[in-house]
């Protein structure tokens, strides 16, 4: 039997992130989003320099959040459809913002963050990396959960919390297309956001447990899947009982259609 889903995974003392679990006959796969470069050759692994041009309309078309008092970079949380930096392959939600115009940002607050694009001209040179495991207040609603106002409004303020957007002269109603000249410049490379092989557990003679080591306390919606060498999968929390009972059954068919092959 196979089967696809997304669940979360926490490993060790992480907090939960999104993953992709793919069951085949013979093995499970556990999958973690990450971007990477599909043609070209990169500037370096794991990071990109992208430049970005102001428009009169829309601005930089970008929202961030995060920032150095949550212990992590700022992270892009928006990307405005009207500005098609999505479209072009360049920018992804998700990416963290290191540098700008040759800045290092990697341990600036917010504000100082928002103030640095705000000043950055015209034209702004990116280096980014995409931050595979956001903390979960990176996907908080603009303006839900949290009392605060978008940078780019009347108050002036910004918060790490919420979406700082980089809207700068946007009007949500005009619905003019922007030229090809507003695409972000491109060194040659194309990326794309996927999913990438993260753990790989071989299901021959391997065994799953709901339980907490050492307890008869049984985790809610939750399980872990150990192979034979001891590599284990780390705790898959499904998103319903179903979804639990539905892996739980595949994958306990597939150990045992493998252990009556290969008796």
């Amino acid at each position: 039997k196979t089967k696809t889903g997304i669940c979360l995974l926490q490993d060790g003392n992480q907090e939960p992130f999104k993953v992709r679990l793919h069951l085949a006959k013979d093995i499970l796969m556990i999958q973690e989003q990450d971007v990477i470069c599909v043609s070209g050759e990169p500037f370096y692994s794991g990071e990109r320099t992208v430049t970005i041009r102001r428009q009169t309309v829309g601005g930089f078309g970008l929202s961030i959040k995060g920032g150095a008092e949550h212990n992590i970079p700022v992270v892009i949380s928006k990307i405005s459809k009207e500005q098609r930096a999505e479209l072009s392959g360049l920018l992804f939600i998700g990416d963290a913002i290191l540098q700008i115009n040759g800045i290092n940002v990697r341990k600036c607050r917010h504000e100082e963050v928002v103030q640095v694009l705000r000043n950055a001209g015209e034209e702004v040179t990116l280096t980014v990396s995409f931050l595979k495991r956001a903390p979960a207040f990176l996907k908080l609603p603009l303006n839900e959960d949290c009392a605060c106002a978008p940078s780019d409004q009347s108050s002036g303020t910004s918060s790490p919390l919420c979406d700082s957007g980089l809207h700068l002269n946007y009007h949500p109603n005009n619905t003019d297309t922007l030229s090809c000249s507003s695409w972000p410049a491109s060194p040659g490379l194309r990326w794309e956001k996927r999913w990438c092989d993260l753990r790989l557990i071989p299901l021959l003679h391997s065994r799953f447990s709901q339980y907490l080591p050492g307890s008869d306390l049984c985790r809610q919606n939750a399980f872990q899947v150990i192979a034979v060498d001891g590599v284990c999968s780390g705790i898959i929390q499904c998103l319903s009982a179903e979804d639990c009972i539905d892996w739980l059954q595949a994958i306990a068919s597939n150990i045992s259609s493998l252990t009556k092959h290969n008796v």
